[in-house]
């Protein structure tokens, strides 16, 4: 299995969003390309991560979907800024279902924890991150960047970052732009 690139390096989320980030950034819109393609690279990227319980936990094409699914109703709402549409809701809902999210109290903080097994159970640690980072504010940070559908997080302090790399992507729109102007004043 081919990694994924590190496009999102230079503006790769703090932990544990991070983690969300990874996952949502497992399939490459813009070149088509799905690293998340058979069972067993699902499986692969859990293990790898350490979110499958028990790490030797089968995971199934049904779990992939389900995975697909979720990912796509996360990658939704990070495009949307954090309001989802009832589709993802329902989505992401019936994941926290699955994974029987519970709440747990340690030390005078609480913590949403995963009760279920395998890939359910790996998926529900993910939203419980998702729900962490919407309590402390970091959520609204974690952008998708509108050429290439790429998450990245926002580090400036006006929250004002537009793309995922200024370089690839912000060159590229602004290129665009500029060319569509000179373009569109010889024609006039």
């Amino acid at each position: 299995m081919a990694r994924a690139p590190r496009y999102d390096v230079p503006k790769a989320a703090p932990e544990p969003l991070r983690l969300v980030q990874a996952f949502v950034n497992t399939a490459d819109k813009e070149h088509g390309r799905e690293w998340l393609a058979t069972a067993g690279d699902l499986r692969r990227w859990l293990v790898d991560r350490e979110l499958l319980r028990p790490p030797s936990a089968r995971v199934r094409l049904d779990d992939l979907e389900r995975a697909h699914e979720v990912r796509e109703a996360l990658r939704s709402m990070i495009r949307l800024n954090a309001q989802s549409s009832a589709a993802a809701s329902s989505v992401i809902e019936g994941a926290a279902r699955e994974a029987r999210l519970t709440l747990r109290f340690e030390q005078e903080r609480t913590k949403l924890v995963a009760e279920a097994r395998g890939s359910a159970g790996a998926l529900g640690t993910i939203l419980a991150v998702v729900h962490g980072a919407m309590i402390d504010g970091s959520w609204g940070r974690l952008k998708s960047c509108p050429r290439c559908g790429w998450a990245f997080y926002d580090y400036s302090r006006n929250r004002s970052a537009a793309w995922c790399s200024m370089q690839l992507c912000g060159n590229r729109m602004k290129t665009r732009s500029y060319y569509r102007r000179r373009t569109a004043g010889h024609s006039a």
